[in-house]
């Protein structure tokens, strides 16, 4: 993302994933956070993505979604994903946050 404000947002989801694992009552109010910052950006992709999950933490009371492939490991996945936000106008962190958002909504 563009604005230092929502990449220094993430680094505290990350570090809240990595200290507390996926503890679905401080994460979502900071990815709906985070999701504002995105629509201020008017960025759809990441705004979308950010929305599917949250919607997923609280729908299933954590992360049970696989980003990475070679990784089974919660923190892991969810971590990835959110790193890729970071860098969100990489071209290929926007292709693979398109391709996980869509298996996202598949699996809805």
């Amino acid at each position: 993302m563009k604005n230092q404000k929502a990449n220094d947002l993430i680094g505290s989801i990350i570090k809240e994933i990595e200290t507390n694992s996926v503890n679905v009552e401080k994460l979502v109010p900071m990815f709906k956070e985070l999701r504002e910052m995105a629509k201020l950006e008017e960025d759809p992709l990441i705004t979308r993505s950010i929305r599917l999950v949250y919607e997923h933490l609280e729908a299933n009371g954590g992360w049970e979604f696989q980003t990475l492939e070679d990784s089974e490991e919660v923190e892991e996945n969810l971590t990835y994903l959110v790193s890729l936000y970071a860098k969100s106008e990489n071209k290929y962190n926007r292709d693979e946050i398109r391709e996980i958002a869509n298996n996202m909504t598949a699996a809805a």
